[in-house]
């Protein structure tokens, strides 16, 4: 008390005289009092011993000289202490000897005693983790705190939770490959070095999965409900999705619980809700419910898990992580072959295919100039900004990141990050908003277009030869004009590319029939198309165009097939110039859509995507349209949308865009002459700006006379004009920018005020304001420009994105296997995926790119094939394991050799028969002899996913889809369509009788191209012709003989030339002509019948017509190839 003057005279004595003894360890003093009372508590109040007291002297006097080392304040005792100490030992030896007598005197006070065994195993765990663990090897996450959490909240809740840090035992057993020896190891007695873990990224984030009990007391509350009950078990938490299992009461149907999927989501909050019933191997019901943050899961930790370096497997490849966050891999040589379908949705700023309004076209992120992950480059392109048209210095890509996808009432969305600003208007004024803080019921600018277009006019197209028959060729046009524009419009809107070779145009209006058949004649100089009756319809008829060419053209300007839910507005159109686009817009209107007699146009169609980019490129013309959902009766499955141009926009889209026909003239008359609403020309939110004017402007210059409002020298202003005024201040109204226009003028004399001005610049501006209405979080590749101008662009769209499963495989593989044990075959026709691993040595060939080179490379792996069983029948080996383990080092190597092809419906839209059936011989027979196929598609439709490549690939993927259907065609059942993008995938394998939930690992560009670069400088000095790829009848390359003199002819099937003699000599031909004379089956006597309408033995169908025998020399059939295939009569 003496210390704060509140101990007398006395207690004054004590103080002066202790600190002048002790300085601050005065206040030292009564702390090591207590802590000598605790001691003696701790001990059941025995009595004061020696060491105690010795314990609690060498304490003070060890503070006593920490504090004079420190702050010079220790008194004349402190003084005494340390000044011989520094002198022998220096300051900070001093500093650590008193620490250490601090610390064993704490220990004799408390008699307590340090475990020095436990210190010293501590020190040996962390010293050996060290040693064992390779240089830039990803350290193995500690589980021992989520084990204690987990535990902890299991309590709390009293059910199971799960989490990522649970690692099951891993039990090793034989597997197809397993202790096979790497070539490299058992011949040259080198050993592998596999790239450095390094080089890969871990795991990044923490999943967030909101309250978890509040969650398991919804869904057990909305099932009982509906009279379901059911008790909560175990809780899984995945990276993407949590589980939450339950186990119903007896007697509960299952299809009880699967019908409340929707109102699930509605008491989650959560979309989509996937229900797993049952859970695979265990009576309980899953409900997977989306994660509020994901985490992204790295190829690093997966390549760094103990069950990936312990496996022996060479193929043994990463798949992710399951819903509980246990590691996935599979045994590609046991599978044998993957099928992956469907797209990961997916970027900073915005997503990679929002569309930009550049002087190159209306063309997305990607279409303008693809980028690697997070790079950039110097890069200047006029586009649309909110200011006019500005060049742009530089374009970024950020990488892979979380977007909010907004979505206005008129169905306009656009990707964006969080940081990301979007253009708003609040309370009056304009002003830049983060991405992140939009709400819904925001207004965001819209920009009414810049009306900035392309300027594509050459068209560089090359057909491919037709040695047969000259005449049969077409001409084909050399630029881009409006009648092409008018072709492909009507095309996209009511036709499309099919196989065969076949260009089919469906029309029931005789006036548009004529104007298709005209343009045919003018642009290609086609005079006798196929018209036939469509389907059962009496009225429409079908337009058909046999030609190869005609074909091939089409789909170099962009055009696709007739499948409704795959078109799209091509390429070569977005890039011409507004007369094309304009033409284009008139033909898909015409064919599609139609011109209500009160309200305006409308267009429905089941593809989403293609009116959405309609949509954008009205909004170039300065239009503005809405898309809805639109509902039609007898459909159970709503999936259609419609496009509107109503009110004021008609007005604006018949004077930009017109129409085709005099009967949408005249309709288009009769709504124009009714009266138009011009809702999308409202400007929101200025009433607090307006009312500043009203009462700035009354305070300053008016006054209400009996006459009116007088005002300015006395000039008179009706009071209707003060109504109106004080209902757009009161925010009863909004005005439009033609009443904007009045009102200004109105407020003139207060031009110079700040308010004035801030109107003026919303009065000048390009821009509708358009609601927000939805909000979701996507995850995706993203893109940005640098603007040195304004620092802004126009972009709008939405995100698609695929392939990063395939590299994950790609390299997993890598990370196992040298050149030596390991060979791959890439086929990639978009050009963009697969060439980055051009140079590594695991290559047999440089990235294949052309599709008929890539029908080669697989002809070429079907005679590999039946070479190596050769060999294996001569070594009596039972498959390529057993070959390697049995035979000799002089005796030949045989590499496993894995052949990618990224994109399937590529190769399927041009060879479709030749692709199946290379895929099909490959895959029912390749598997004992080291070949397997991984083969990926954006597009699962039934003609690319055919029931013959789903038959000998029963391992699939199934990535995000669409629709219910598309996950039909890929799995065999439902569920595709309830993933959440960004890698989440169903897996299935021939083993399973149910897909299981993953989370595919995530490997940037960046980390593919380390991996690369690293290959590369690594086998830079050695050898690459290891692998020889001769045979009896082919040379030392797989592209060595043209495509002209190696092609599929009429040894494809040892009966053509049976078939041939049989119609030519019979003078008539018929699938079941072939079947009865030849005595074979249905398929194979159409393909038969196929292959000889391509060599011109007979001609196209027609109908229930026999086909006519046209007859062929031996030497034409020898030495045909797949770019001569027979050109059939369109002319």
């Amino acid at each position: 008390m003496g210390a704060f003057e509140f101990g007398g005279q006395a207690g004054k004595f004590v103080y002066n005289n202790l600190s002048y003894l002790f300085g601050m360890g005065y206040y030292i003093l009564p702390i090591v009092a207590i802590l000598l009372a605790i001691s003696l508590v701790k001990e059941d109040g025995r009595d004061l011993s020696k060491p105690n007291l010795i314990g609690s002297l060498i304490l003070f006097l060890s503070s006593l000289g920490l504090v004079n080392l420190i702050f010079v304040k220790g008194g004349v005792v402190g003084e005494f202490l340390s000044t011989p100490m520094v002198s022998l030992f220096d300051v900070y030896l001093s500093g650590v000897l008193l620490v250490a007598l601090a610390i064993v005197s704490l220990l004799i006070i408390f008699n307590a005693s340090i475990k020095f065994e436990l210190i010293s195993k501590l020190i040996q765990a962390v010293f050996k983790k060290k040693e064992n663990l390779p240089d830039g090897e990803l350290a193995p996450l500690e589980t021992a705190a989520i084990d204690k959490a987990v535990e902890e909240q299991n309590r709390d809740l009293g059910f199971k939770i799960s989490g990522s840090g649970i690692k099951p035992k891993i039990e090793f057993k034989k597997d197809e490959g397993e202790g096979f020896m790497p070539i490299i190891t058992r011949r040259s007695g080198k050993v592998w070095v596999p790239p450095p873990i390094s080089l890969l990224e871990g795991d990044r984030g923490k999943p967030g999965v909101g309250d978890i009990k509040a969650n398991a007391n919804l869904i057990k509350r909305t099932l009982l409900n509906f009279g379901i009950v059911v008790e909560m078990d175990e809780i899984s938490i995945g990276p993407s999705v949590t589980r939450y299992a339950l186990k119903p009461a007896e007697g509960v149907k299952l299809s009880k619980i699967l019908g409340l999927q929707n109102n699930l989501e509605l008491a989650l909050a959560a979309h989509p809700v996937r229900i797993e019933a049952p859970i695979p191997g265990k009576s309980l019901v899953g409900i997977e419910v989306p994660n509020t943050l994901k985490s992204t899961i790295g190829l690093g930790s997966l390549v760094s898990d103990e069950e990936y370096t312990r496996s022996s497997l060479p193929l043994f490849v990463s798949l992710g992580r399951d819903i509980a966050g246990r590691s996935n891999f599979a045994n590609l040589a046991r599978m044998p072959h993957i099928l992956i379908a469907g797209a990961t949705g997916s970027g900073k700023t915005c997503a990679k295919d929002t569309y930009v309004f550049s002087e190159n076209g209306m063309l997305t992120f990607d279409e303008l100039c693809p980028l690697p992950l997070n790079s950039e480059v110097n890069y200047a392109l006029r586009v649309a900004t909110r200011d006019g048209v500005e060049t742009t210095s530089k374009n970024y890509n950020n990488g892979m990141c979380d977007f909010f996808k907004i979505t206005t009432n008129e169905g306009l969305s656009i990707e964006v990050t969080d940081e990301h600003p979007l253009w708003v208007i609040e309370d009056g004024s304009m002003r830049w908003k983060n991405g992140g803080s939009i709400e819904i019921g925001d207004y965001v600018a819209i920009s009414r277009g810049s009306k900035l277009f392309g300027e594509l006019e050459k068209i560089d197209f090359m057909p491919s030869p037709n040695k047969t028959n000259k005449a049969r060729e077409i001409k084909t046009p050399t630029t881009m004009t409006e009648e092409l524009g008018l072709f492909m419009g009507m095309l996209t809107a009511d036709g499309g590319l099919t196989i065969n070779h076949r260009v089919v145009y469906t029309q029931m209006e005789g006036e548009v029939l004529d104007i298709y058949i005209r343009l045919l004649k003018d642009l290609f100089g086609i005079t006798a198309p196929i018209i036939a009756k469509s389907g059962q319809s009496n009225k429409a008829k079908d337009v058909i165009v046999n030609s190869k060419h005609l074909k091939e053209f089409l789909a170099h300007l962009g055009l696709t097939s007739a499948r409704a839910q795959e078109k799209e507005i091509p390429r070569s159109i977005r890039q011409s110039r507004p007369e094309v686009i304009r033409a284009f817009i008139q033909g898909l209107i015409k064919n599609d859509g139609h011109i209500s007699r009160l309200k305006g146009l409308e267009i429905t169609l089941a593809n989403k995507k293609l009116l959405q980019q309609l949509q954008i490129s009205l909004l170039n013309f300065g239009i503005v349209s809405s898309i809805h959902r639109k509902k039609v009766k007898f459909y159970e499955e709503n999936s259609y949308w419609r496009l509107t141009v109503y009110g004021g926009e008609f007005v604006t889209y018949a004077k930009e865009i017109g129409f085709l026909t005099t009967d949408e003239g005249n309709r288009a008359k009769q709504v124009l002459a009714l009266h138009r609403n011009a809702n999308k020309n409202i400007i929101p939110t200025l009433s607090p700006i307006l009312k500043k004017l009203s009462l700035m402007y009354r305070e300053m210059f008016a006054r209400l006379t009996n006459k009116g409002w007088l005002y300015q020298q006395n000039s008179l202003v009706p009071k209707y004009s003060f109504n109106s005024l004080r209902s757009y201040a009161s925010g009863d109204r909004n005005p439009s920018y033609d009443a904007l226009e009045k009102i200004l003028d109105f407020y003139k004399p207060l031009s110079d005020s700040a308010p004035y001005k801030e109107v003026s610049k919303i009065q000048d501006n390009t821009f509708y304001w358009a609601r927000v209405a939805t909000i979701e979080k996507t995850f995706g590749e993203g893109y940005d420009f640098e603007v040195p101008g304004s620092h802004s662009f126009v972009g709008n769209g939405f995100v698609n994105h695929n392939s990063v499963t395939i590299h994950a495989i790609v390299t997993s593989l890598l990370f196992r296997n040298p050149p030596e044990n390991l060979k791959f075959i890439m086929i990639d026709p978009k050009r963009v995926e697969l060439t980055m691993y051009n140079g590594i040595p695991h290559l047999l060939t440089p990235v294949v790119t052309e599709p008929k080179k890539a029908i080669l490379a697989l002809k070429w792996a079907a005679k590999e094939m039946e070479r190596r069983y050769t060999i294996l029948e001569a070594s009596s080996s039972r498959d390529i394991n057993s070959y390697h383990e049995g035979t000799s080092k002089e005796a030949e190597v045989m590499p496993f050799i894995v052949i990618i092809i990224d994109e399937l419906a590529d190769l399927m839209q041009i060879y479709p028969r030749e692709l199946e059936a290379a895929v099909v011989r490959l895959a029912q027979m390749s598997r004992a002899v080291g070949i397997h196929l991984i083969l990926s598609t954006q597009r699962p439709s039934v003609n690319i996913i055919t029931g013959l490549i789903k038959a000998n690939i029963p391992a699939r993927i199934a990535l995000q889809v669409s629709s219910q259907i598309d996950s039909r065609t890929i799995l065999d059942t439902a569920g595709a369509e309830k993933l959440l993008g960004a890698g989440d995938m169903l897996f299935l394998s021939g083993e399973m009788s149910k897909p299981k939930r993953i989370q595919s690992a995530y490997i940037s560009e960046k980390e593919v191209k380390a991996v690369v670069k690293y290959l590369r400088d690594t086998y830079a000095d050695e050898l690459q012709d290891e692998i020889n790829f001769s045979t009896e009848n082919t040379s030392n390359s797989i592209f060595s003989s043209s495509v002209d003199e190696d092609s599929f002819d009429g040894n494809d099937d040892e009966m053509y030339e049976e078939a041939r003699a049989t119609v030519v000599g019979a003078g008539r031909a018929s699938t079941s002509f072939l079947q009865r004379k030849l005595r074979i089956g249905y398929a194979r006597a159409a393909r038969l019948m196929d292959m000889l309408e391509e060599r011109g033995v007979i001609g196209p169908g027609s109908g229930a017509k026999p086909r006519e025998v046209i007859g062929a020399t031996q030497s034409t059939v020898g030495d045909e190839s797949i770019d001569a295939n027979m050109e059939e009569n369109t002319t």
